[in-house]
C-alpha cells in the first residue's frame, strides 16, 4: 500500500528470509501504489532564534545527523565560502588570520573540508586556541599520508553556529540539543516537512558463505532518508578512492592502508545473496551509498532503479577487500551483476570523491543502458588494487608497495560497460572520467556508450588507470569533450577501434604497452555522431519515463542518400562520395555501413574508409540523420573491390636519426598498432627513420600513423641510393590534425629508400606507430655492369678520434653516383663525394677502411684497396686543468668536464636558464687547432667556443650559435693552430635541457 513507513531500526532479512521450492520473496509495491521506507524522523515545534526572524530552531535531543531535508529537498550545513583566506598548515593543523574563528562558541562541532583532486576530505576539529586550529586524530594523520596528495587548506568550513548566514543552511547544536535552520524565501516551517535521518542501514539481506539468502526482489518501493555518521568520527573522511575511506591510528604510511580502506555502507546492503532482484525502485534522500553489493553476491538483477540525491555513490557492487580479490571459496566471488536500464543522477552530493555506479573485484558484472548524469566525479568506475593485487603485481610501483605479490588472478573478468548514456560529470573533482578502470579485466568490454558534456578535469572521457588491461573499446560515441576522449595510464593489451568522437585527442603514458589506438572516427559536432549509437544509449523504450529529457518534436527522418561512388589510391583505404539527403529540418550527419555494419560517420557526403583488405570485396551503404537523431533508410548499395597490393615497407630493415628505450624503429614497420617508434628522450626535431625496400619502385603514396592524433610536420623523400632524394610528400608548413596521414601523388618517384623526416613534433618528440610505403616494381635497369672499384683511401687524423678519409675516384660505364664507406668490415656511411668525416675512433688504435663505388642501378664494384692507420695518443690539453663555471648543480662539477671520464658531467644549475658557461685554464700559452666537446644529448645545443692569452680580451674558435647540434660529440678547429692559455664554452641554447657537457677536450697540431 501506499504510505511512509518510519523504521527505527534495520529491517534485516537472512536466509530464513529466501525464496524455495522454484518461488520468490517479492517485497512490492501493490497495483498503483507508492510505499516509503524511510529512516527519518520529523523535526517540528519550531521557534524564532534570533531577534531579526531569519533563523529558527527546534529541540530535537540526543539526534545526530548529518542531513536536513526541508519538503524533500536536501538542505545545505552551514558553511564558510570558498577557499577561504588567511589559512596555514601545519603540523597538527592550521594557523589562520581571521579572528573570528576563535570566538566559535563550539569549536569541536567544525569540519574542515578540503578539495584535492579526486577527493573531497572532511576533517573534524580538536580545538581551537588564538589562531590555531588542531585537527582531531587519527584523522589529521592519516590525511598527509598519501605523499602529493596530503589535504590542503580548507575549500570551506563547516558546521558551526556562527556559519549560518545563507538562507537554506541548518547547523546542529549537539551540545544543547537543538537544531537551527534558515528558511529559504517562500518556507514555512509551521506547515513545511522537515525531516533527518535517523537510520544508517534501511534492508539488510545478510547471508553467509553456506547459507545465502536468495530468492528475494524488491519492487516499486522507495528507499529514503538513510544517515551515515562515520565522517563524523575521529577518522573523518579521507579518502583513498571512490569514497573509500583510511581510518584507525596503525597507518605508518600511505602503502601500509592499500588493503583496509573501508568501505562506504549502503542505505540496502546485501551479503552473500543469490538471485536478489531490485525492479522499479527509487533511492534517494540518503546518507551514504544508495544500493551495496558486498562479497559473494552473486546472480543480482539491478534494473529500472532510481538512484537520485544519494550522499556517496549510487551503485556499489562487489568488495575491494583480499577475500574479494583472492578468494580462499567461491562462494566468496561477487558475480553475474546486471545493472540494466537504472537512472543515476545527483549522487555522489556530499562526498564528491564517489561516483555513479562501482565495481570492485566482480566477475562478470553488466552494466548496460543506464542514463548517468549531473555528477560530481565519475559516473562508472569498474576495478581495484592499481594492478597491485593482479598476478604478478604491478611493476610500475617499487615493492609493489608493501602489497603481497599474488601468483593468481583477482577475480575481475568478463566485466562489461555497454549502451549508457553518461553526461555531465565531473562538476567539481578531476582526475576521473565517464568510464574509469583499474586493474586486470580479461573480456572487458566498453562498448556502444553515448558520452557526451565532459569537461576538461576529466583526465580521459573513457580513463583506464594503474593496471587496466585487456579491455576493448569500441561502438563509443562521445562528444563535447574538452580534454582528450581516451587516455591509458599504464593501460597494458587495450584495444580502442571503432570509436567515433568530437575530440580526437588521446595519449597514453607510464609504461602504457601493446595497447591498440586505430580505425576511430572524428565528426565536427554532436549531431553527427552515428544515430544508431546514440539513440541506442541509455534508457530502452519502456524505462524512459524514469527521466525522459527534453519533449522532441522532429519525427520526421531523413531522405535516403544516393548512390555512393569510391575512389581506391591505396589497396587498404576507400574515398566514398555520395548524392546528399534532403530534410525538413537539415541533415546534419551520415553514418556509412560496410556489409552491414556500421563503419563510419561524417558531416559531409564523403568520407575516408580505412582498414579494407587488399583485394577483397564490400559493399557500402550509407544512411543520414537530422538533429533530433532521426535516421534515414539505407541509400543505394555500392560495391567496390579493392586493388591488389602490399604495404612495401612492411618488416623491411630500417634506419633512424636516434629512438628511446625499447621504442624501436622496427617497430614502425612491423604492421601493428600497439608498438611504436620513437625519437631519443628529450632530443628536439627533427628526427627520422629511413626504409630499405629491398627493390626499386615507383612509390605513389604512403600511410602514416602517428603517436598523437595532431601536431606533427614532416616530410617524405625518397631515393635510389641513400644520397639523392626527391620529395614523395611535404607536410612541413602545417602540423596534422588527425593520427593517421595519407598521402597519395599520380606521379610516383622511383626509388629503393623511403625516408620520414618529422621536422616538428610540437614538443611530443617523433614517435610512428605505423609506416607504410605503396607503388609498383619499377622497370628493371638494364645496366648490369658495376663500376671499377675505387683505389686506396688516404687517412688523415684530425683528433686522436677523428679522421678524414678521402679516395680517388671510381669509373663506370654509366657514371658513379655513390660511395659506400667500411670501417673494419662494417658499413658505416654512404656519400656521393670522395671524402667522408669519421668521428668516434679510438686513439692509438688501429682501423682498416675500404671503398666500394655504386652506380645507379646499385651495382657495386668489389672493395678498393684498404687503407690501414693508427691512430695518433690523446694528449688532451685540458685534462684535469683548473674550471671555473657560471653554475653548476648537484654534484655535477665543473671539474667533470676536463676528468678524462665520458660517464660523468658538468651541468648548469637545475631550473637556470640558458646561457651557462665553463672556462678552461691550460696553465700556460699553448698551441690549439682542435676542440672536441662533448654534450649530454645527442643534438639540440647551441654554443660559442672562445679562447684567450689573457682571460680578458676573448676571440672566436667556432661559433655554432645559429643551429642546433646533431650528435653528442661536437668537433671544432682552426686554420692554423692558436695561441690560448683560457678556454671558454658558452653554451647559448639547450632546447630546454640545460647546460650539460661531458667532456670539453683541447688538442694541439697533429
Amino acid at each position: 500500500m501506499s504510505g511512509t513507513y518510519r523504521l527505527s531500526h534495520t529491517f534485516a532479512l537472512t536466509a530464513r528470509d529466501s525464496g524455495s521450492n522454484g518461488h520468490r520473496v517479492v517485497y512490492g509495491a501493490a497495483p498503483g501504489a507508492q510505499p516509503v521506507i524511510s529512516g527519518g524522523t520529523r523535526v517540528t515545534g519550531w521557534t524564532r532564534a534570533d531577534s531579526a526572524g531569519k533563523v529558527y530552531k527546534a529541540e530535537v535531543g540526543d539526534l545526530d545527523t548529518r542531513q536536513l531535508y526541508v519538503n524533500g529537498e536536501l538542505e545545505t550545513r552551514a558553511r564558510s565560502g570558498k577557499n577561504p583566506p588567511g589559512f596555514s598548515k601545519t603540523s597538527t593543523g592550521y594557523t589562520f588570520t581571521d579572528t573570528s574563528i576563535s570566538g566559535y562558541k563550539r569549536p569541536s562541532d567544525l569540519e574542515v573540508v578540503s578539495s584535492w583532486g579526486w577527493k573531497l576530505q572532511r576533517c573534524p576539529v580538536q580545538s581551537i586556541s588564538g589562531n590555531t586550529m588542531t585537527m582531531r586524530q587519527p584523522c589529521w594523520h592519516n590525511a598527509n599520508l598519501q605523499q602529493g596528495q596530503e589535504i590542503q587548506n580548507p575549500t570551506w568550513l563547516e558546521n558551526a553556529r556562527e556559519l549560518l548566514d545563507t538562507p537554506g543552511e541548518w547547523y546542529l547544536d549537539k551540545g544543547e540539543g537543538e537544531i537551527y535552520y534558515m528558511p529559504e524565501a517562500g518556507q514555512d516551517l509551521s506547515t513545511a516537512t522537515v525531516t533527518v535521518p535517523r537510520v544508517q542501514d534501511l534492508v539488510d539481506l545478510n547471508g553467509t558463505e553456506g547459507t545465502p539468502v536468495s530468492n528475494v526482489s524488491f519492487e516499486g518501493i522507495t528507499f529514503s532518508y538513510s544517515t551515515w555518521l562515520a565522517p563524523s568520527s575521529s577518522d573523518g573522511l579521507i579518502e583513498g578512492q571512490a569514497g573509500f575511506r583510511m581510518v584507525g591510528n596503525d597507518n605508518p604510511d600511505f602503502d601500509s592502508t592499500r588493503l583496509k580502506w573501508q568501505k562506504t555502507p549502503g542505505a540496502v546492503n546485501v551479503n552473500h545473496g543469490h538471485q536478489i532482484g531490485f525492479q522499479g525502485n527509487t533511492f534517494t534522500h540518503l546518507g551514504a551509498v544508495g544500493l551495496n553489493l558486498n562479497t559473494g553476491t552473486q546472480g543480482t538483477d539491478i534494473t529500472g532503479n532510481t538512484f537520485r540525491q544519494i550522499a556517496a555513490t549510487g551503485i556499489q557492487i562487489g568488495g575491494t577487500d583480499v577475500i574479494d580479490a583472492h578468494p580462499d571459496d567461491p562462494r566468496d566471488i561477487t558475480k553475474d551483476t546486471t545493472v540494466d536500464n537504472n537512472v543515476v543522477t545527483e549522487v555522489a552530493d556530499q562526498y564528491n570523491g564517489s561516483v555513479g555506479i562501482l565495481a570492485g573485484y566482480t566477475d562478470h558484472t553488466v552494466i548496460s543502458h543506464n542514463k548517468i548524469h549531473d555528477l560530481p566525479y565519475s559516473g562508472i568506475s569498474v576495478g581495484w588494487g592499481w594492478g597491485l593485487t593482479d598476478k604478478g603485481g604491478d611493476t610500475n610501483y617499487p615493492g609493489n608497495s608493501g602489497v603481497p605479490v599474488w601468483d593468481t588472478p583477482t577475480t575481475s573478468r568478463d566485466n562489461k560497460v555497454t549502451d549508457n548514456d553518461i553526461s555531465d560529470i565531473m562538476k567539481s573533482q578531476a582526475d576521473g572520467g565517464a568510464i574509469y578502470t583499474l586493474s586486470t579485466n580479461p573480456g572487458g568490454v566498453v562498448a556502444g556508450n553515448y558520452i557526451h558534456g565532459v569537461p576538461e578535469p576529466a583526465y580521459g572521457a573513457i580513463y583506464h588507470d594503474e593496471g587496466s588491461r585487456y579491455w576493448q573499446n569500441t561502438g563509443n560515441a562521445l562528444c563535447d569533450v574538452a580534454y582528450q576522449w581516451l587516455l591509458m595510464n599504464h593501460g597494458m593489451d587495450i584495444t580502442a577501434t571503432g570509436n567515433f568522437t568530437t575530440q580526437p585527442k588521446f595519449s597514453t603514458q607510464a609504461n602504457s604497452t601493446d595497447d591498440t589506438v586505430g580505425g576511430n572516427t572524428t565528426v565536427d559536432s554532436c549531431a553527427q555522431l552515428p544515430a544508431s549509437i546514440v539513440n541506442n544509449a541509455g534508457l530502452q523504450p519502456r524505462y524512459r519515463h524514469l527521466d525522459p529529457g527534453p519533449a522532441v518534436t522532429d519525427h520526421r527522418a531523413p531522405t535516403a542518400p544516393g548512390t555512393p561512388t569510391a575512389v581506391t589510391d591505396f589497396p587498404t583505404v576507400a574515398d566514398l562520395n555520395w548524392p546528399a539527403s534532403t530534410d525538413d529540418k537539415g541533415v546534419t550527419g551520415y553514418s556509412v555501413y560496410r556489409d552491414g555494419t556500421l563503419l563510419s560517420a561524417s558531416g559531409k557526403t564523403s568520407v575516408r574508409l580505412s582498414g579494407l583488405a587488399a583485394g577483397r570485396t564490400y559493399h557500402f551503404r550509407v544512411t543520414a540523420r537530422d538533429a533530433a537523431g532521426n535516421e534515414s533508410r539505407p541509400g543505394p548499395a555500392l560495391e567496390v573491390t579493392m586493388p591488389s597490393g602490399s604495404d612495401l615497407a612492411l618488416k623491411r630493415p630500417v634506419t633512424y636519426s636516434s629512438y628511446s628505450e625499447d621504442n624501436t624503429p622496427q617497430k614502425a614497420v612491423d604492421g601493428g598498432l600497439s608498438t611504436r617508434w620513437a625519437q631519443g628522450l628529450g632530443l628536439p626535431d627533427p628526427s627520422w627513420i629511413q626504409v630499405d625496400l629491398g627493390a626499386s619502385y615507383d612509390v605513389n603514396g604512403a600511410i602514416t600513423t602517428f603517436e598523437k592524433s595532431s601536431g606533427y610536420k614532416y616530410r617524405i623523400q625518397v631515393s635510389p641510393d641513400e644520397v639523392h632524394w626527391r620529395t614523395l610528400a611535404d607536410h612541413t608548413s602545417a602540423n596534422t590534425t588527425e593520427m593517421t596521414d595519407y598521402q597519395h601523388t599520380a606521379d610516383p618517384v622511383t626509388g629503393r629508400f623511403v625516408r620520414l623526416t618529422i621536422t616538428g613534433s610540437s614538443g611530443n618528440g617523433g614517435s610512428i606507430y605505423d609506416f607504410q610505403v605503396y607503388g609498383s616494381p619499377s622497370t628493371p635497369s638494364s645496366d648490369h655492369t658495376a663500376p671499377a672499384a675505387p683505389g686506396q683511401p688516404t687517412v688523415k687524423p684530425l683528433l686522436p678520434s677523428l679522421a678524414d678519409v678521402s679516395w680517388p675516384a671510381a669509373t663506370d660505364d654509366t657514371g658513379v653516383t655513390s660511395y659506400v664507406v667500411y670501417q673494419d668490415g662494417k658499413r658505416i656511411a654512404v656519400t656521393d663525394t670522395t671524402t667522408l668525416r669519421v668521428s668516434g675512433l679510438t686513439p692509438q688504435q688501429q682501423y682498416s677502411f675500404t671503398v666500394v663505388a655504386r652506380d645507379a642501378a646499385l651495382n657495386a664494384s668489389d672493395p678498393g684497396q684498404a687503407a690501414v692507420i693508427t691512430m695518433p695518443a690523446d694528449h688532451d690539453l685540458a685534462l684535469n686543468k683548473p674550471v671555473t663555471a657560471s653554475s653548476y648543480s648537484e654534484d655535477n662539477t665543473p671539474q667533470k668536464a676536463v676528468d678524462g671520464d665520458l660517464s660523468t658531467r658538468w651541468a648548469q644549475g637545475l631550473g637556470l636558464p640558458d646561457p651557462s658557461w665553463i672556462e678552461v685554464d691550460l696553465g700556460q700559452d699553448t698551441k690549439v687547432s682542435g676542440v672536441v666537446t662533448t654534450f649530454e644529448k645527442p643534438s639540440g645545443y647551441t654554443y660559442l667556443l672562445e679562447y684567450s692569452a689573457d682571460g680578458v680580451t676573448w676571440s672566436t674558435l667556432d661559433d655554432h650559435t645559429s643551429e642546433n647540434t646533431v650528435s653528442a660529440a661536437n668537433h671544432s678547429f682552426t686554420d692554423t693552430p692558436v695561441t690560448a692559455r683560457y678556454l671558454r664554452l658558452t653554451v647559448t641554447g639547450s632546447s630546454w635541457n640545460g647546460g650539460s657537457v661531458y667532456e670539453v677536450q683541447a688538442y694541439g697540431d697533429f
